[in-house]
């Protein structure tokens, strides 16, 4: 019984833990399917969004843009009449035209060197180191017309400045207005980084976003100190680049610890500008998989908790199927007035032992004079008396024999391992405990005794017949002989 109460354990706990574990697992797929499926759509979202954003504040820049140049041409053009009054530039006092227009101003001479300037970081600055751009400023001093430059990333500060020039009638100076169009409140509420910003806020996996001009320039840096992809990977490089030459989606992805994966998404666009060397756009997007590890960990504690249900569920079962086979094996194997074993039990064991090595004994035992019991004090004692001499018989057997009932008031031991000298001890024991009833103070068991009948394999070949009626004609012997008493008969002598 104990060993078919742990096959029953430990199956029914395979089955809750196999059971359990493919349901999770295939709910753990279709939670990743849609995930996947819900990312896509997300960053779907999300980039057609930005790329919105991004256009929209390109317009803004646009239109910011032409407002910028024509202030900026109508200060230079003042600028132009008052040189024409004074044209001793460096009697100017550019800090107070500066805080009276707000700009920066740059005064630069015939040798391209800024001569007078309100940024005194450039004062003395040989524009004619680079040659490009000399050559423009020059084409620019020759023409006399007004230019203005697109909003754009400073090389030197990665700030957004916006620049324009005008040169003297007599070609001896060009003057240069520099604004940060981000000192302006109107451009600031259209900034790439408060977009960006606002982006991140909205989207728990977005966790950065970045726009880049197509030389490779923050044009959300505002002055940071790295504004260029100078200092990003290589990967990131190569990334970025296939994206301005191909003007289609580029990504990689990186994987850490505890499945953490980054994906760095560069999605190019065209933009509407001024002015400028190109129109081309680069939105650089990183993502976390944070919300699917999320999924992932509720759907594992769910997992754990699912399990401990099933396995308390399966414990439960168990112990509802035990009972309803141990009463059924009960009923099967055990005597349900006196709890011996009954005879299917017996003709079981009878069988397995015979089959082994070593002798095996049966004792009869019979109770006499039982019907007065029933007679006299009714079968509820008569019950008691059965049961009591049950528990007479399984105390004097111990481990030594097997206690069975075949009904009414016939008893039987079953003797493992037994000897003529052993089954003759057991018997006198039995006879010796019902002499100390017999003579007790209960007076039901006054008119009582038992007889007792045994016999002994001797053959390795014998069946649970012959040794059956060998030790029923023993007790039949000790029932002819007066009762309580007990004799033997082993194979050899079927006289004693």
């Amino acid at each position: 019984m104990r060993n078919l109460r742990l096959k029953l354990l430990v199956s029914l706990m395979i089955f809750a833990v196999v059971l359990v574990t493919v349901v999770m697992w295939t709910n753990r797929q279709l939670l990743i399917t849609d995930i996947k499926e819900q990312q896509h759509n997300s960053i779907e979202l999300i980039e057609n969004h930005i790329v919105n954003d991004m256009k929209t504040i390109d317009n803004v820049h646009y239109y910011f843009d032409y407002i910028l140049s024509d202030e900026l041409e109508v200060e230079l053009r003042e600028m132009i009449a008052y040189y024409e009054q004074n044209p001793d530039v460096l009697s100017w006092d550019l800090e107070a035209m500066k805080q009276q227009h707000g700009m920066e101003i740059f005064i630069i001479d015939e040798k391209n060197t800024i001569i007078h300037t309100t940024f005194t970081r450039d004062l003395g600055f040989d524009l004619s180191s680079a040659e490009a751009f000399a050559k423009v400023l020059n084409e620019r001093r020759m023409s006399g017309e007004y230019y203005s430059d697109a909003i754009n990333t400073n090389t030197a500060t990665g700030e957004l400045w916006k620049y324009s020039y005008l040169a003297t009638p007599d070609k001896k100076y060009v003057f240069e207005l520099g604004i940060k169009p981000t000192d302006v409140e109107l451009f600031r509420k259209f900034d790439f980084l408060q977009a960006a910003k606002n982006l991140k806020d909205k989207y728990d996996d977005l966790i950065e976003v970045r726009i880049l001009n197509a030389r490779g320039y923050y044009l959300d840096a505002n002055g940071e100190a790295n504004y260029t992809i100078e200092h990003q990977s290589e990967q990131f490089k190569e990334a970025y680049q296939k994206a301005v030459d191909t003007m289609t989606p580029v990504q990689y992805t990186e994987k850490f610890e505890h499945g953490y994966i980054e994906t760095s998404r560069f999605i190019p666009y065209e933009a509407e500008q001024i002015r400028g060397t190109t129109t081309k756009r680069v939105i650089y997007m990183e993502y976390g998989n944070t919300k699917e590890l999320a999924s992932l960990k509720q759907l594992m504690q769910q997992f754990w908790v699912i399990l401990v249900i099933a396995i308390v569920t399966s414990f439960i079962l168990l112990v509802t199927i035990i009972r309803i086979l141990t009463k059924t094996i009960n009923l099967a194997t055990f005597d349900p007035l006196t709890g011996a074993n009954n005879r299917a039990s017996y003709l079981n064991e009878m069988e397995q032992l015979l089959k082994r090595n070593g002798q095996t004994g049966l004792l009869l035992f019979d109770l006499d004079n039982f019907k007065k019991v029933n007679d006299c004090y009714g079968h509820i004692e008569g019950d008691r008396i059965l049961i009591e001499t049950v528990s007479i018989l399984k105390a004097v057997a111990k481990k030594d024999g097997m206690v069975v009932r075949f009904g009414g008031d016939e008893f039987a031991i079953i003797v493992n391992n037994a000897t003529l000298e052993k089954m003759h001890a057991i018997a006198n024991k039995v006879l010796e405990e019902f002499h100390l009833r017999k003579n007790g103070t209960d007076e039901v068991w006054h008119p009582l005794s038992i007889s007792a009948g045994g016999a002994l394999q001797q053959e390795e070949d014998e069946t649970e017949v012959t040794l059956f009626m060998r030790a029923d004609q023993a007790l039949y012997q000790s029932k002819n002989n007066g009762k309580d008493c007990y004799t033997a008969i082993n194979l050899f002598d079927e006289n004693n």
